[in-house]
């Protein structure tokens, strides 16, 4: 109780900074509301379907703002695709097209053209949700604001898109040394290629819809992806093993074009700001129990589950020193990536 109460605090704090300092772009929010009594309309695009964890929470987000704001704030949520692909939609966030759009930092780096934003998502910065939930709690939005609010968007709450591991199907990965020569699938994004790289592993871009066949035909060995997506694509039917090796603790950041959110009266960037804090909690707990039950659905589908032998993640984190380099040198977030790791870690 007590460290919800010190979370409960901290988030309020980090609202009523984030109000303070809403005037930048577009002068004052209450200023901005509009005068005829009608409702403020914003539109949420996801990828996922109507039956996952992500939609599920989006909508109760949807809901707790309607009911909070008494229908002065409604929201539409277009999910599954509707309105493009994850990389489209945060495009539209940009552009104004569409209002809020979610995805991890390197994904938005891609869309605003800062590279720094893939901080978020560096490899071996937490091995469990406990730690990833505690940097979402802590940092994300008080630090991805000062990153994200100059290039048009706002972080307003993150959803935990778990940990990655792998799952092959040839041979597990109990060692850094096993990793190497591995045709590992990754996303076309660097920061994840980077990662398999520095691990001695061979990434291939497959597109994530051609993965089943890639593996079940030997164009790659296996790919590194969350256990829920993993069984939501059926992979423990072309896969062996299980390798928990923690690589990438995803961070899906939720934002909302800047300029929509200067045009939001402040009493109700509050509710929605609070609002999120209060489903990014339950979303990660939810994660949580989900991530449990894909497992068993692997374990039972004869898929062997292993953990790295003891030492090893270390080793592969420290791996990972060429790209902790670059973003301390060529960004200047040396500190950030400290306090990353130190938030994230296990307590």
């Amino acid at each position: 109780m007590k460290k919800f109460l010190r979370t409960a605090v901290s988030l309020t704090m980090v609202a009523a900074m984030i109000l303070g300092t809403g005037c930048a772009r577009g002068g004052s929010s209450d200023d901005a509301a509009a005068g005829d009594g009608e409702a403020i309309e914003l539109k949420l695009a996801h990828i996922y379907s109507t039956n996952s964890n992500e939609d599920k929470y989006f909508n109760e987000f949807k809901n707790r703002v309607e009911e909070q704001t008494d229908g002065a704030v409604k929201i539409t949520i277009f999910p599954n695709s509707q309105l493009g692909s994850e990389a489209e939609t945060m495009q539209q966030v940009v552009l104004g097209t569409v209002d809020m759009a979610f995805g991890e930092g390197s994904s938005w780096a891609n869309a605003v053209n800062k590279p720094e934003l893939g901080v978020f998502g560096l490899p071996y910065l937490c091995s469990d949700l406990d730690g990833q939930a505690a940097i979402m709690r802590e940092l994300v939005l008080q630090e991805g604001t000062d990153m994200m609010v100059p290039t048009g968007i706002r972080p307003l709450f993150s959803f935990s898109g778990s940990i990655r591991h792998a799952i092959l199907a040839t041979e597990p990965i109990y060692t850094l040394d096993d990793c190497k020569g591995v045709k590992m699938r990754v996303p076309e994004v660097s920061l994840f290629v980077d990662t398999w790289k520095n691990l001695g592993s061979n990434p291939t871009t497959t597109p994530w819809g051609d993965v089943y066949t890639a593996i079940s035909q030997g164009v790659v060995d296996g790919a590194e992806v969350d256990a829920c997506t993993i069984v939501d694509s059926n992979l423990q039917e072309v896969t062996k093993y299980y390798s928990k090796t923690g690589h990438i603790s995803t961070i899906n950041i939720v934002a909302i074009n800047e300029d929509k959110w200067q045009s939001i009266p402040a009493e109700y960037q509050e509710i929605i700001l609070a609002v999120g804090a209060e489903v990014q909690e339950e979303q990660v707990e939810a994660r949580k129990v989900a991530d449990d039950e894909a497992v068993k659905v692997m374990e039972d589908a004869g898929v062997v589950v292993n953990e790295l032998d003891a030492g090893e993640y270390e080793k592969m984190a420290a791996a990972q020193q060429p790209m902790y380099d670059q973003y301390a040198n060529e960004y200047g977030l040396g500190d950030l990536i400290a306090k990353l790791q130190e938030v994230g870690a296990p307590k």
